[in-house]
Protein backbone atom coordinates (compact mmCIF):
# COMPACT_ATOMS: atom_id res chain seq x y z
CA UNK A 1 0.00 0.00 0.00
CA UNK A 2 1.54 3.75 -0.48
CA UNK A 3 2.06 6.11 1.79
CA UNK A 4 -0.03 9.32 1.47
CA UNK A 5 0.43 12.72 3.20
CA UNK A 6 -2.35 15.45 1.92
CA UNK A 7 -2.28 19.06 2.59
CA UNK A 8 -5.16 20.96 2.81
CA UNK A 9 -5.92 24.47 2.50
CA UNK A 10 -9.10 26.38 2.37
CA UNK A 11 -12.64 25.54 2.65
CA UNK A 12 -14.16 22.52 4.39
CA UNK A 13 -14.98 21.14 0.80
CA UNK A 14 -11.59 20.64 0.44
CA UNK A 15 -10.97 18.94 3.48
CA UNK A 16 -13.44 16.38 2.77
CA UNK A 17 -12.05 15.72 -1.01
CA UNK A 18 -8.67 14.61 0.31
CA UNK A 19 -9.65 11.73 2.91
CA UNK A 20 -11.65 10.70 -0.48
CA UNK A 21 -8.57 11.02 -2.51
CA UNK A 22 -5.99 10.04 0.47
CA UNK A 23 -8.15 6.76 0.61
CA UNK A 24 -8.30 6.18 -3.41
CA UNK A 25 -4.79 6.59 -3.74
CA UNK A 26 -3.04 4.88 -0.43
CA UNK A 27 -5.83 1.40 -1.85
CA UNK A 28 -5.08 1.71 -5.59
CA UNK A 29 -1.15 2.16 -5.65
CA UNK A 30 1.84 0.58 -3.83
CA UNK A 31 5.95 1.10 -2.89
CA UNK A 32 5.37 4.80 -3.63
CA UNK A 33 5.59 7.94 -1.43
CA UNK A 34 2.61 10.26 -2.22
CA UNK A 35 2.40 13.91 -1.09
CA UNK A 36 -1.01 15.63 -2.38
CA UNK A 37 -2.08 19.58 -1.58
CA UNK A 38 -4.94 20.22 -2.28
CA UNK A 39 -4.95 23.76 -2.66
CA UNK A 40 -7.40 26.89 -1.80
CA UNK A 41 -7.65 30.66 -4.05
CA UNK A 42 -10.44 32.29 -2.44
CA UNK A 43 -8.47 35.06 -1.74
CA UNK A 44 -4.67 36.29 -3.12
CA UNK A 45 -3.75 35.45 0.32
CA UNK A 46 -4.71 31.82 0.21
CA UNK A 47 -2.93 31.36 -2.90
CA UNK A 48 0.09 32.81 -1.85
CA UNK A 49 0.15 30.41 0.98
CA UNK A 50 -0.90 27.44 -0.93
CA UNK A 51 2.40 28.50 -3.16
CA UNK A 52 4.45 28.59 -0.12
CA UNK A 53 2.91 24.90 1.13
CA UNK A 54 3.61 23.63 -2.40
CA UNK A 55 7.34 24.96 -2.27
CA UNK A 56 7.85 23.45 1.42
CA UNK A 57 6.56 20.39 0.08
CA UNK A 58 8.91 19.96 -2.51
CA UNK A 59 11.97 20.84 -0.25
CA UNK A 60 10.89 18.91 2.26
CA UNK A 61 9.96 15.19 0.41
CA UNK A 62 12.30 14.74 -2.61
CA UNK A 63 11.37 11.34 -3.12
CA UNK A 64 8.03 11.34 -3.23
CA UNK A 65 5.30 12.16 -6.00
CA UNK A 66 4.11 15.46 -5.29
CA UNK A 67 0.54 15.93 -6.94
CA UNK A 68 -1.15 19.81 -6.73
CA UNK A 69 -4.96 19.86 -6.69
CA UNK A 70 -7.53 22.37 -5.40
CA UNK A 71 -8.73 25.82 -6.58
CA UNK A 72 -4.92 27.18 -7.21
CA UNK A 73 -4.09 24.15 -9.69
CA UNK A 74 -6.59 26.33 -11.44
CA UNK A 75 -5.44 30.28 -11.25
CA UNK A 76 -1.70 29.20 -10.52
CA UNK A 77 -1.49 26.10 -13.26
CA UNK A 78 1.23 27.24 -15.27
CA UNK A 79 3.60 28.40 -11.38
CA UNK A 80 2.79 25.33 -10.67
CA UNK A 81 3.57 22.88 -13.67
CA UNK A 82 6.72 25.37 -13.82
CA UNK A 83 8.20 24.19 -10.63
CA UNK A 84 10.78 20.86 -10.57
CA UNK A 85 9.83 18.54 -8.46
CA UNK A 86 5.70 18.29 -9.38
CA UNK A 87 4.15 15.06 -10.58
CA UNK A 88 0.99 16.36 -11.40
CA UNK A 89 -0.91 19.40 -11.15
CA UNK A 90 -4.51 18.39 -11.21
CA UNK A 91 -7.94 20.15 -12.00
CA UNK A 92 -10.99 19.64 -9.52
CA UNK A 93 -12.34 17.88 -12.16
CA UNK A 94 -9.85 15.55 -11.50
CA UNK A 95 -9.95 14.44 -8.49
CA UNK A 96 -12.59 11.78 -9.00
CA UNK A 97 -10.07 9.79 -11.25
CA UNK A 98 -7.32 10.73 -9.22
CA UNK A 99 -5.84 7.36 -9.76
CA UNK A 100 -6.34 7.17 -13.43
CA UNK A 101 -4.11 10.37 -13.78
CA UNK A 102 -1.23 8.66 -11.85
CA UNK A 103 -1.67 5.66 -14.21
CA UNK A 104 -1.16 7.84 -16.98
CA UNK A 105 2.47 8.85 -15.85
CA UNK A 106 3.70 11.51 -18.41
CA UNK A 107 0.84 11.39 -20.52
CA UNK A 108 -1.21 14.63 -20.72
CA UNK A 109 -4.28 14.67 -18.21
CA UNK A 110 -6.88 13.56 -19.76
CA UNK A 111 -10.14 15.35 -20.23
CA UNK A 112 -12.87 15.10 -17.78
CA UNK A 113 -16.61 16.62 -17.74
CA UNK A 114 -16.91 19.23 -15.56
CA UNK A 115 -18.18 19.28 -11.57
CA UNK A 116 -17.42 15.53 -11.41
CA UNK A 117 -17.91 14.28 -8.43
CA UNK A 118 -15.40 12.60 -6.03
CA UNK A 119 -17.41 8.83 -5.15
CA UNK A 120 -18.78 8.54 -1.88
CA UNK A 121 -20.15 5.86 -1.45
CA UNK A 122 -17.39 3.94 0.14
CA UNK A 123 -17.81 5.12 4.03
CA UNK A 124 -14.12 3.91 4.48
CA UNK A 125 -13.36 7.30 3.45
CA UNK A 126 -14.67 8.61 6.80
CA UNK A 127 -13.35 5.67 9.32
CA UNK A 128 -12.76 6.76 12.92
CA UNK A 129 -14.76 10.17 12.34
CA UNK A 130 -17.49 11.27 14.51
CA UNK A 131 -19.40 12.22 11.34
CA UNK A 132 -19.58 11.64 7.62
CA UNK A 133 -19.30 14.20 4.76
CA UNK A 134 -21.84 13.95 1.60
CA UNK A 135 -21.10 16.22 -1.19
CA UNK A 136 -24.24 16.39 -3.10
CA UNK A 137 -23.82 19.40 -4.91
CA UNK A 138 -20.68 21.20 -6.66
CA UNK A 139 -19.86 24.34 -8.77
CA UNK A 140 -21.63 27.53 -8.81
CA UNK A 141 -23.41 29.59 -10.73
CA UNK A 142 -23.66 33.22 -9.16
CA UNK A 143 -20.50 34.84 -10.38
CA UNK A 144 -20.18 36.97 -7.53
CA UNK A 145 -17.83 40.03 -8.56
CA UNK A 146 -15.37 39.08 -5.89
CA UNK A 147 -15.05 34.97 -6.34
CA UNK A 148 -13.12 32.68 -8.73
CA UNK A 149 -15.44 29.52 -7.69
CA UNK A 150 -17.08 29.00 -11.01
CA UNK A 151 -13.98 29.57 -13.06
CA UNK A 152 -12.05 27.09 -10.68
CA UNK A 153 -14.75 24.47 -10.00
CA UNK A 154 -17.57 24.72 -13.04
CA UNK A 155 -21.29 25.69 -13.22
CA UNK A 156 -23.41 23.87 -10.99
CA UNK A 157 -24.21 20.38 -10.76
CA UNK A 158 -26.11 17.76 -8.73
CA UNK A 159 -25.68 14.61 -7.42
CA UNK A 160 -28.80 12.37 -8.25
CA UNK A 161 -31.49 11.48 -5.90
CA UNK A 162 -30.86 7.73 -6.04
CA UNK A 163 -27.05 8.36 -5.65
CA UNK A 164 -27.81 10.79 -2.68
CA UNK A 165 -29.88 8.06 -0.66
CA UNK A 166 -27.64 5.32 -1.51
CA UNK A 167 -24.78 7.31 0.22
CA UNK A 168 -26.93 7.49 3.04
CA UNK A 169 -27.90 3.88 3.20
CA UNK A 170 -24.75 2.83 3.06
CA UNK A 171 -23.55 5.61 5.22
CA UNK A 172 -26.01 4.53 8.35
CA UNK A 173 -25.24 0.74 8.05
CA UNK A 174 -21.60 1.98 8.18
CA UNK A 175 -22.50 2.42 11.70
CA UNK A 176 -22.57 6.61 11.03
CA UNK A 177 -25.12 8.44 12.94
CA UNK A 178 -24.11 11.78 11.69
CA UNK A 179 -24.13 13.33 7.91
CA UNK A 180 -23.49 16.35 6.51
CA UNK A 181 -24.59 18.04 3.13
CA UNK A 182 -21.68 19.39 1.61
CA UNK A 183 -22.09 21.51 -1.37
CA UNK A 184 -20.53 24.69 -3.08
CA UNK A 185 -23.46 26.31 -3.13
CA UNK A 186 -26.22 23.81 -1.78
CA UNK A 187 -29.13 26.12 -1.97
CA UNK A 188 -28.78 25.58 -5.73
CA UNK A 189 -29.25 21.64 -5.60
CA UNK A 190 -31.53 20.07 -7.71
CA UNK A 191 -32.14 22.54 -10.09
CA UNK A 192 -30.42 21.07 -12.92
CA UNK A 193 -32.24 17.68 -12.16
CA UNK A 194 -36.30 18.57 -12.67
CA UNK A 195 -38.55 20.62 -11.19
CA UNK A 196 -39.95 19.32 -7.78
CA UNK A 197 -36.27 18.20 -6.86
CA UNK A 198 -34.33 20.94 -4.35
CA UNK A 199 -32.52 20.91 -1.27
CA UNK A 200 -35.77 20.69 1.33
CA UNK A 201 -37.01 17.57 -1.40
CA UNK A 202 -34.28 15.77 -0.38
CA UNK A 203 -33.85 16.39 2.95
CA UNK A 204 -37.18 14.84 3.23
CA UNK A 205 -36.64 12.24 1.61
CA UNK A 206 -33.15 11.59 3.09
CA UNK A 207 -35.35 11.54 6.60
CA UNK A 208 -38.16 9.38 5.45
CA UNK A 209 -35.95 6.72 3.99
CA UNK A 210 -33.16 6.25 6.27
CA UNK A 211 -32.73 6.44 10.06
CA UNK A 212 -30.07 8.48 10.43
CA UNK A 213 -30.31 10.15 13.24
CA UNK A 214 -28.90 13.67 12.70
CA UNK A 215 -28.53 15.67 9.67
CA UNK A 216 -26.33 18.66 9.10
CA UNK A 217 -26.49 21.29 6.45
CA UNK A 218 -22.99 23.12 5.84
CA UNK A 219 -22.59 26.33 4.69
CA UNK A 220 -25.36 27.63 2.94
CA UNK A 221 -26.69 31.25 0.97
CA UNK A 222 -28.93 33.35 2.95
CA UNK A 223 -31.01 33.68 -0.16
CA UNK A 224 -31.32 29.59 0.23
CA UNK A 225 -33.19 29.94 3.40
CA UNK A 226 -36.69 29.86 2.29
CA UNK A 227 -39.86 28.96 4.50
CA UNK A 228 -39.87 24.99 3.84
CA UNK A 229 -36.47 24.97 4.71
CA UNK A 230 -36.71 27.30 8.26
CA UNK A 231 -39.94 24.82 8.38
CA UNK A 232 -37.61 21.59 8.46
CA UNK A 233 -35.04 22.85 10.92
CA UNK A 234 -37.29 24.13 13.46
CA UNK A 235 -39.62 20.72 13.42
CA UNK A 236 -36.83 18.65 12.68
CA UNK A 237 -34.94 17.51 15.76
CA UNK A 238 -33.03 15.16 13.42
CA UNK A 239 -31.91 18.70 11.11
CA UNK A 240 -28.90 19.96 13.99
CA UNK A 241 -29.35 23.39 15.15
CA UNK A 242 -26.15 24.95 13.02
CA UNK A 243 -26.52 26.74 10.45
CA UNK A 244 -23.15 28.59 8.81
CA UNK A 245 -24.51 31.64 6.34
CA UNK A 246 -22.55 32.86 3.28
CA UNK A 247 -23.11 36.55 4.52
CA UNK A 248 -19.76 37.97 3.23
CA UNK A 249 -21.42 42.02 4.32
CA UNK A 250 -24.03 43.73 6.41
CA UNK A 251 -24.39 46.42 4.14
CA UNK A 252 -26.79 46.74 1.34
CA UNK A 253 -24.45 48.84 -0.56
CA UNK A 254 -21.62 46.51 -0.56
CA UNK A 255 -24.25 43.41 -1.06
CA UNK A 256 -25.41 44.85 -4.59
CA UNK A 257 -22.11 45.16 -5.51
CA UNK A 258 -20.94 41.88 -4.48
CA UNK A 259 -24.51 40.92 -6.87
CA UNK A 260 -25.38 38.84 -3.72
CA UNK A 261 -28.90 37.82 -3.50
CA UNK A 262 -30.20 39.14 -0.21
CA UNK A 263 -30.20 42.01 1.55
CA UNK A 264 -29.66 42.50 5.30
CA UNK A 265 -33.19 42.75 6.45
CA UNK A 266 -33.34 39.26 4.96
CA UNK A 267 -30.55 37.94 7.07
CA UNK A 268 -31.88 39.50 9.78
CA UNK A 269 -35.13 38.20 9.25
CA UNK A 270 -34.49 34.38 8.91
CA UNK A 271 -32.14 34.55 11.66
CA UNK A 272 -34.52 35.96 14.21
CA UNK A 273 -37.77 33.90 12.66
CA UNK A 274 -35.32 30.58 13.29
CA UNK A 275 -34.57 30.98 17.32
CA UNK A 276 -38.11 32.29 18.21
CA UNK A 277 -38.96 29.01 16.97
CA UNK A 278 -35.75 27.00 17.85
CA UNK A 279 -33.76 28.79 20.25
CA UNK A 280 -30.72 26.29 20.42
CA UNK A 281 -30.18 27.25 16.73
CA UNK A 282 -26.51 29.01 16.34
CA UNK A 283 -25.55 31.00 13.68
CA UNK A 284 -22.18 31.17 11.77
CA UNK A 285 -21.10 33.33 8.79
CA UNK A 286 -18.10 34.44 6.26
CA UNK A 287 -17.68 37.82 6.20
CA UNK A 288 -15.41 40.02 3.78
CA UNK A 289 -13.78 43.25 4.92
CA UNK A 290 -12.46 45.47 2.82
CA UNK A 291 -14.46 45.32 -0.17
CA UNK A 292 -13.87 48.12 -3.25
CA UNK A 293 -15.61 50.97 -1.98
CA UNK A 294 -16.76 49.79 1.30
CA UNK A 295 -17.03 53.18 3.48
CA UNK A 296 -16.81 53.34 7.35
CA UNK A 297 -20.86 53.56 7.73
CA UNK A 298 -21.03 50.21 5.36
CA UNK A 299 -18.25 48.62 7.72
CA UNK A 300 -20.23 49.29 10.42
CA UNK A 301 -22.92 48.07 9.06
CA UNK A 302 -21.23 44.72 8.75
CA UNK A 303 -20.33 45.09 12.94
CA UNK A 304 -23.90 46.00 13.91
CA UNK A 305 -25.38 42.79 11.59
CA UNK A 306 -23.67 40.41 14.27
CA UNK A 307 -25.61 41.67 16.38
CA UNK A 308 -28.64 42.29 14.90
CA UNK A 309 -29.10 38.57 13.08
CA UNK A 310 -27.40 36.85 16.09
CA UNK A 311 -24.23 35.58 14.54
CA UNK A 312 -21.69 33.72 16.48
CA UNK A 313 -18.94 31.47 14.83
CA UNK A 314 -17.42 34.22 12.26
CA UNK A 315 -14.80 33.44 9.44
CA UNK A 316 -13.24 36.81 8.85
CA UNK A 317 -11.19 37.73 5.25
CA UNK A 318 -9.90 40.59 4.53
CA UNK A 319 -10.39 41.09 0.69
CA UNK A 320 -8.30 40.63 -1.40
CA UNK A 321 -8.62 40.83 -5.58
CA UNK A 322 -9.14 37.96 -7.72
CA UNK A 323 -8.02 37.90 -11.66
CA UNK A 324 -11.13 37.48 -13.65
CA UNK A 325 -13.06 38.60 -11.47
CA UNK A 326 -14.89 42.46 -12.05
CA UNK A 327 -14.35 43.51 -8.25
CA UNK A 328 -10.52 43.40 -8.97
CA UNK A 329 -11.03 46.11 -11.85
CA UNK A 330 -12.49 48.48 -9.00
CA UNK A 331 -11.25 50.81 -6.68
CA UNK A 332 -9.35 49.00 -4.31
CA UNK A 333 -9.60 50.47 -0.31
CA UNK A 334 -5.39 50.54 0.96
CA UNK A 335 -4.17 47.43 2.35
CA UNK A 336 -3.82 48.82 5.62
CA UNK A 337 -7.69 49.77 5.82
CA UNK A 338 -8.39 46.50 5.16
CA UNK A 339 -6.48 44.63 7.28
CA UNK A 340 -7.41 47.11 10.25
CA UNK A 341 -11.24 46.24 9.26
CA UNK A 342 -10.76 42.71 9.77
CA UNK A 343 -8.99 42.80 12.85
CA UNK A 344 -11.88 44.70 14.17
CA UNK A 345 -13.80 42.09 12.81
CA UNK A 346 -12.01 39.49 14.57
CA UNK A 347 -12.23 41.35 17.60
CA UNK A 348 -16.31 41.23 17.31
CA UNK A 349 -16.05 37.48 16.65
CA UNK A 350 -14.31 37.12 20.43
CA UNK A 351 -17.25 39.52 21.38
CA UNK A 352 -19.53 37.94 20.08
CA UNK A 353 -18.88 34.07 21.01
CA UNK A 354 -17.84 35.29 24.55
CA UNK A 355 -21.55 36.57 24.24
CA UNK A 356 -22.87 33.18 23.09
CA UNK A 357 -21.18 31.46 26.33
CA UNK A 358 -22.65 34.08 28.61
CA UNK A 359 -26.11 33.19 27.36
CA UNK A 360 -25.51 28.97 27.29
CA UNK A 361 -23.77 29.15 31.27
CA UNK A 362 -25.24 26.44 33.05
CA UNK A 363 -27.74 25.33 30.38
CA UNK A 364 -27.50 21.56 29.28
CA UNK A 365 -26.93 20.67 25.45
CA UNK A 366 -25.89 17.05 23.69
CA UNK A 367 -22.54 16.83 22.55
CA UNK A 368 -20.72 14.12 20.43
CA UNK A 369 -17.00 12.84 21.60
CA UNK A 370 -14.54 13.84 18.92
CA UNK A 371 -11.48 13.16 20.55
CA UNK A 372 -9.60 11.98 23.49
CA UNK A 373 -6.03 13.68 24.19
CA UNK A 374 -4.14 13.47 27.89
CA UNK A 375 -6.80 14.58 30.32
CA UNK A 376 -9.34 16.31 28.16
CA UNK A 377 -11.89 14.78 25.69
CA UNK A 378 -12.91 17.45 22.75
CA UNK A 379 -16.27 17.41 20.82
CA UNK A 380 -18.84 19.55 19.59
CA UNK A 381 -22.30 20.62 20.21
CA UNK A 382 -25.36 19.49 18.60
CA UNK A 383 -24.86 23.86 17.62
CA UNK A 384 -21.56 22.83 16.33
CA UNK A 385 -20.06 24.51 19.42
CA UNK A 386 -16.30 23.08 20.52
CA UNK A 387 -16.12 21.91 23.81
CA UNK A 388 -13.59 19.89 26.27
CA UNK A 389 -14.38 18.27 29.78
CA UNK A 390 -11.38 17.49 32.03
CA UNK A 391 -10.50 14.47 33.38
CA UNK A 392 -13.39 12.39 31.87
CA UNK A 393 -14.51 8.83 33.06
CA UNK A 394 -12.72 6.26 31.50
CA UNK A 395 -15.87 4.58 30.14
CA UNK A 396 -16.61 7.47 27.84
CA UNK A 397 -16.83 6.25 24.29
CA UNK A 398 -15.64 8.40 21.22
CA UNK A 399 -18.33 9.61 18.66
CA UNK A 400 -21.11 8.86 21.09
CA UNK A 401 -23.45 11.49 22.02
CA UNK A 402 -23.59 12.71 26.19
CA UNK A 403 -26.24 14.66 28.11
CA UNK A 404 -23.51 18.34 28.84
CA UNK A 405 -23.37 21.25 30.91
CA UNK A 406 -21.83 24.03 29.91
CA UNK A 407 -19.78 25.85 32.82
CA UNK A 408 -16.98 27.49 31.67
CA UNK A 409 -15.14 29.13 28.74
CA UNK A 410 -11.57 28.92 27.80
CA UNK A 411 -10.29 30.79 24.31
CA UNK A 412 -12.65 30.11 22.24
CA UNK A 413 -13.91 26.37 23.46
CA UNK A 414 -16.82 26.17 25.96
CA UNK A 415 -15.87 23.95 28.92
CA UNK A 416 -18.27 21.14 29.51
CA UNK A 417 -19.26 18.51 32.17
CA UNK A 418 -21.07 15.38 32.02
CA UNK A 419 -24.59 14.98 33.76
Amino acid sequence: MATVKVITLGCRFNFYESEIMKSKIASHCSDNEFVVVNTCSVTHEAERQSRQAVRKVIKENKSAKIIVTGCAAKTSQRYFEDLDGIFKVLQNNGKNDITEHIDLLDQKCAKYGENAFIETNSPLFFTGKARAFLQIQNGCDNFCTYCVVPFTRGRSKSLPVDIVLKNISQFVTSGFDEIVLSGIDIASYGRDLGEDINLCSIIKKILKNSPVRRLRISSIDPSGINDELLGLLVSENRVMPHLHLSIQSGDNSVLRVMRRKYNREKIIEVCNRILEQRSDVVFGADLIAGFPAETDNMFANTLKLVDEANLSLLHVFPYSPRSRTIAANMVQIPREVILERAKVLRQKTKEAKLKLFQHLLNKTTFGVIEKLKNEYIYGKTHSFLPFKIHNPPNEIVKNNVYHIKIVGFDEGTFIAELI
